[in-house]
Formats: C-alpha cells, structure tokens, sequence
C-alpha cells in the first residue's frame, strides 16, 4: 500500500526517493519585526514595528494621543468626578477625528481651488496659443 501526502504538498510517485515539496510560492523571509514602548498617559504600551521609520511614525502617534488626552485632563478639571481615562480617550478620539475631518475639508476645498485655477489657466493659454496661431 502506497502512502499519501498532504493536500499542500506535491510528491514524485514514488514517496521513498524524493521528498515531498511545498505547494505555492517560497515561503516569504522573515520581516525585520520589532517592539516600540510608548507611554500615553504615564501607561506603557508595546507595539510592534517593522523598522526605524515606523519606530519613529509610533512615537509621533502617540505623543500625539498623550498630548491630547491630557488636554482633555486639563479641560475636564472642573468635571465632578474627572473624567477616567477611557473617557479621556474616547473625548481625545472625538477631538483628534473632529481634526481630521476639518483639515479633509479644508484639502478638499484647496484641491478644488487649484482645480479652478488650472481650468482658467488652461482655457487662458488655450486662447493665446489659437491667437497666436491665427497671426
């Protein structure tokens, strides 16, 4: 009786005089993984990275996230009881996608400017080049 081998492999015929080998494409080299420790509001939290720059886009983000959940700390003093941290959190989400949705609006709004601008552009030169061609 004849042995088979797994559905992810392909062997020869005969089992005994060729190993069997993998299926699909080579298995992909290992990626340079690694571990970033930030702290947002004085907690450590460990993320994973795969480089410097990532490392270093990490950090950013979450000075950023520390930054504004002390804000809202800060802004929320007077609140009986103070706001715990998940509130913190939750309030500096809303405010930091409060942000984004502001500065999406005002890169729309120039994207269309510049849109504008270059059709006038473009009808302007337009016109001087059939005056020219018409001299």
């Amino acid at each position: 009786m004849g042995r088979s081998a797994p559905a992810s492999k392909v062997c020869s015929p005969d089992w005994t005089k060729r190993p069997c080998r993998p299926i699909g494409p080579p298995p992909m080299p290992p990626v340079d993984r690694r571990i970033v420790k930030v702290r947002i509001l004085d907690r450590e939290y460990s993320f994973a990275s795969k480089g410097e720059e990532a490392d270093a886009h990490i950090r950013e983000v979450a000075h950023l996230v520390d930054e504004k959940m002390r804000e809202v700390g800060r802004n929320a003093r007077d609140a009986t009881p103070p706001p715990a941290p998940l509130q913190a959190a939750v309030l500096a989400g809303l405010e930091l996608v409060d942000e984004l949705l502001r500065m999406q609006r005002d890169v729309s709004s120039v994207e269309e400017d510049i849109s504008e601008r270059t059709n006038r552009l473009t009808e302007s030169l337009g016109q001087l080049f059939r005056e020219v061609e018409t001299d």
